[in-house]
């Protein structure tokens, strides 16, 4: 699977174990060394992809975004370049979308310049219209950017029609 590389190669780029995961609680700090691991194995089950249980009190806790959340977008973002199934592009897309709207505005913020560098990946999904819950999660994630304003607007008149009714 070509994400799995993808993913491998971005986890490497990121100091984890300096980072303080989620699942710690007063007195006992845990790095965020295990999240790297655990999408990769997630990845390889070939079992349906559930990233919200992998990030839920780790990368964020509710809407609340946690130290390795930055990381953890870098990770998703290259699993879905890797192109992954559909239902597996929803459930990464889902997690973007939690993590580039929690309530730590400069967490969340640091996220979405993240997915910028994903931004024709998206397009292509809004393009795609394989599912109309997973270019709707695209579409979003291009909202939440403002210098993409124009070009979402003439990506709408074309595949508006695509997208789930309360985007059209």
């Amino acid at each position: 699977m070509r994400s799995l590389e993808l993913v491998r190669i971005e986890a490497g780029l990121h100091d984890w174990a300096a980072m303080e995961c989620g699942c710690s609680w007063p007195g006992r700090r845990n790095s965020a060394e295990h999240l790297p691991a655990g999408f990769i194995a997630m990845l390889e089950s070939g079992a349906p992809l559930s990233v919200d249980d992998w990030a839920e009190n780790h990368a964020y806790i509710q809407s609340n975004l946690m130290e390795p959340a930055v990381a953890a977008t870098s990770l998703v973002v290259a699993a879905l370049a890797g192109r992954p199934p559909v239902a597996s592009r929803h459930e990464l897309l889902s997690a973007l979308s939690i993590l580039t709207s929690g309530e730590q505005e400069e967490i969340a913020d640091a996220c979405l310049d993240v997915v910028r560098g994903a931004t024709w990946i998206l397009y292509e999904e809004v393009a795609a219209g394989e599912q109309v819950g997973t270019s709707g999660l695209a579409y979003e994630l291009l909202m939440f950017m403002d210098e993409q304003a124009e070009r979402l607007a003439a990506y709408h008149r074309v595949y508006g029609a695509a997208l789930p009714p309360h985007l059209r």
